[in-house]
């Protein structure tokens, strides 16, 4: 959206000029109210209306002196370390989008290096290409040749052997499926309730319970 044109007054009557000035600083007294309020900011406003001595003050004219000498107890130093002057404020905001161009014209010649190299891949002959493709894909085989080193040397690596701790969850592992096992618990049911053992010898009439293995006649 194109900005309004002002009007050019340096070549009409002083009445003229000086109700287009009451116009325009009412206008900006109430802009400047509405930024001291919103921002919780002390603004002073002084015009010079030319040919005359006594200034316009906003506010008022002892508001507007107290600001401007807390103003110039200042050092220059500090004074200017948060100026900012309008053509510095532009130029910022030009520089950050002459870097965003950058990247994006960086991210589209790296895009179309790798298209190129594919279709170099895929049978393109090389003769076609100019000084700036090869160049761009000179880049792109550099880089492709340092990631292919760098799997080369993880592939190369060892496998790191486990560690103690290791060891000792595996086996705490293996021993737990043991016991989980339904074979091994129908195991120990069994030796539990004597089923799968032979019965201790006993006394009786015709045996003797300190027997070598032979019967002995207890008369």
């Amino acid at each position: 959206m194109a900005g309004k044109r002002h009007r050019d007054t340096r070549d009409c009557s002083e009445n003229v000029r000086n109700s287009i000035l009451d116009r325009r600083a009412t206008s900006f007294f109430k802009k400047a109210e509405e930024f001291s309020i919103l921002c919780d900011v002390e603004v002073a406003i002084i015009i010079f209306r030319p040919g005359n001595i006594q200034p316009i003050a906003w506010k008022s004219t002892s508001l507007d002196q107290d600001v401007l000498k807390r103003y110039l107890r200042f050092t220059k130093f500090e004074r200017l370390k948060k100026f900012v002057i309008h053509e510095t404020y532009l130029q910022g905001k030009v520089d950050k989008k002459e870097e965003h161009i950058g990247k994006l014209e960086k991210t589209n010649e790296e895009n179309e290096m790798e298209l190129l190299f594919n279709q170099l891949v895929e049978g393109k002959s090389i003769n076609k290409l100019d000084a700036r493709q090869m160049k761009g894909l000179l880049k792109v085989f550099s880089t492709k040749l340092s990631k292919i080193d760098e799997r080369k040397k993880e592939l190369k690596q060892p496998p790191n052997p486990p560690s103690n701790n290791e060891n000792v969850t595996l086996s705490a592992s293996t021993m737990e499926d043991v016991f989980n096992d339904p074979w091994f618990i129908e195991s120990m049911a069994t030796l539990g309730d004597g089923s799968g053992t032979k019965p201790a010898p006993t006394e009786g009439n015709d045996t003797n319970v300190e027997d070598d293995g032979h019967s002995k006649d207890l008369n």
